[in-house]
């Protein structure tokens, strides 16, 4: 069945010039935490994508759930998230007569992922995505019209089964929204927002037991669970944990919030926990970073198949790179990952600024004549020679380079990248965009078993504690590539299994047992 098509990757651009002063929602009322004498059944660190469902399903089960966040508002990164998820065999697309199953996803989230996921945790989020899409209508979320549908932002499944909601992921957290705030009216959840957690408690024999937490006043004290979940979210926005783990990446520029500081990763790694997928990261080409808030983005760049440009990209060596019309996403991720800084330049001339439609994501013409003459985003001169000098690059090497690719044009073919629309830039005035890559997602996390049940160093249990959601790394369900709504939809998904796992597990565990047990800190 005809499907209309999808092109391009979320906005992550103007939604994370948003997000930063995204505040708490009107109407959710919100309690203290409990006096730290007290024992909850389960405590989940994150109030966001997957935090929200798991203390859902947790109090449904029967639990008294405590939801502990350090923002002041809950939904973490739907605040701006696309909030694409995919699953096979939803009542939706069987309703749109779309043949696909749970094990072809499965195949096609493996394939995409080059073969370096979780193949378990794979299986048990696409497993259960079908359910988790049906969830999501029940409690009120409208997806786009056109939903499941291919992405081109990513390398495309073999049938389209994306969803998307008509308000991207604000959809989404509205909808858990409302529906967490029934369970804290009925007293089954409370949330304590401005509360960060700075170390899980252990007691003698291993076990997680609890937290430590501090509130705005700087007050610390101790909070004690049967079970504790961490669903904190990825590291995007610690930039020491960036030069560590991926110091190729470390010049991209920030499109995630900036509480994805990997506060979980650390935690549970303080108490012994191994990590996995950390050598992983996907930059996402095209940012163009914002002069006023230096390490974040205003704009972004219009790629195949959405937009074709007369322009090149030259890397900081002032050297082409890439075919520039490739309608690979991940064809252009691993050719940015080799570039120095991640970063490359658009060159275009006057002809191509007049008759091509505008390359950057939401300029008019007059926007680009605007910040040409500004100087600061795009730079302009009337000779390559002194255009590379602007940009700071080698001034022989850039004119060689268009020189190069004006032979290329005149005889009609590209062997040095194959690409097929060929135009001599040799109208001056001429341009440069600099952009650089970005880090939307963090790929390393915590290594847990298929319980979501986080695993020390030697793939042994630490009872008591569980992980879920890119406190994981979305590497764990997306391999090494980006798949499409493999991160927000096993976020979902799994955000509900942890939460019946850590019930299953705190029904074992007595609340005089915890409290009676010697505490130490991890």
């Amino acid at each position: 069945m005809s499907q209309k098509k999808r092109f391009g990757r979320r906005d992550m651009i103007k939604a994370a010039a948003i997000g930063a002063g995204a505040t708490a929602l009107t109407g959710l009322k919100l309690e203290s935490a409990r006096a730290a004498e007290e024992v909850t059944d389960i405590l989940i660190v994150g109030a966001g994508t997957s935090g929200m469902p798991a203390a859902i399903q947790a109090a449904d089960l029967g639990a008294k759930v405590l939801v502990l966040d350090k923002n002041e508002a809950i939904g973490g990164m739907l605040h701006i998230s696309g909030g694409q998820l995919s699953g096979a065999n939803s009542k939706l697309q069987i309703s749109k007569g779309i043949e696909d199953s749970p094990e072809r996803h499965y195949r096609d989230a493996l394939r995409i992922g080059r073969y370096k996921a979780n193949s378990e945790l794979v299986k048990l989020a696409v497993e259960n995505a079908a359910a988790m899409v049906d969830w999501l209508q029940e409690i009120g979320v409208e997806f786009m019209p056109e939903a499941p549908f291919f992405v081109y932002g990513h390398e495309i499944y073999s049938v389209p089964r994306t969803y998307q909601g008509v308000a991207s992921g604000r959809t989404l957290l509205e909808a858990l929204r409302k529906e967490l705030d029934k369970r804290i009216k009925r007293g089954d959840v409370v949330v304590s927002l401005n509360t960060k957690v700075t170390k899980l408690i252990k007691d003698k024999d291993g076990r997680v037991v609890g937290v430590s937490v501090e509130d705005q006043s700087g007050t610390s004290r101790d909070l004690y669970a049967k079970a504790v979940i961490l669903a904190t979210g990825g590291y995007g926005a610690n930039r020491e944990m960036i030069k560590k783990y991926n110091p190729h990446c470390a010049p991209s520029v920030v499109t995630c919030l900036p509480h994805a500081t990997g506060d979980g990763i650390l935690m549970a790694q303080a108490a012994g926990a191994k990590l996995t997928h950390m050598q992983y990261f996907i930059p996402v080409p095209g940012a163009i970073e914002d002069p006023k808030t230096p390490g974040r983005p205003s704009f972004g760049v219009r790629f195949p198949p959405d937009h074709y440009s007369d322009a090149i990209w030259v890397n900081k060596l002032g050297q082409r790179f890439i075919n520039e019309h490739t309608m690979h996403p991940d064809e252009r991720e691993r050719a940015l990952l080799k570039q120095p800084d991640l970063t490359f330049f658009l060159v275009l001339d006057e002809k191509t600024k007049d008759e091509n439609p505008s390359v950057i994501r939401g300029w008019t013409k007059e926007k680009f004549e605007q910040e040409a003459t500004r100087g600061e985003v795009v730079k302009r001169a009337g000779s390559i020679e002194d255009l590379a000098r602007k940009i700071g690059v080698d001034a022989g090497k850039l004119k060689e380079t268009v020189e190069t690719y004006n032979s290329h044009a005149a005889s009609g073919t590209d062997p040095e990248f194959d690409r097929k629309k060929l135009r001599k830039l040799d109208q001056p005035p001429f341009y440069a965009i600099r952009t650089t890559g970005t880090t939307l997602l963090t790929m390393g996390g915590v290594k847990v078993n298929h319980s979501l049940q986080v695993e020390d160093e030697n793939g042994r249990v630490i009872p008591g504690l569980y992980a879920v959601g890119e406190t994981l790394g979305a590497g764990q369900l997306m391999g090494d590539a980006l798949v499409s709504g493999m991160s927000v939809g096993p976020a979902i998904t799994l955000g509900r299994i942890v939460a019946s796992n850590a019930y299953q597990y705190a029904q074992t565990v007595g609340r005089e047992e915890v409290i009676s047990k010697k505490i130490k800190e991890a």
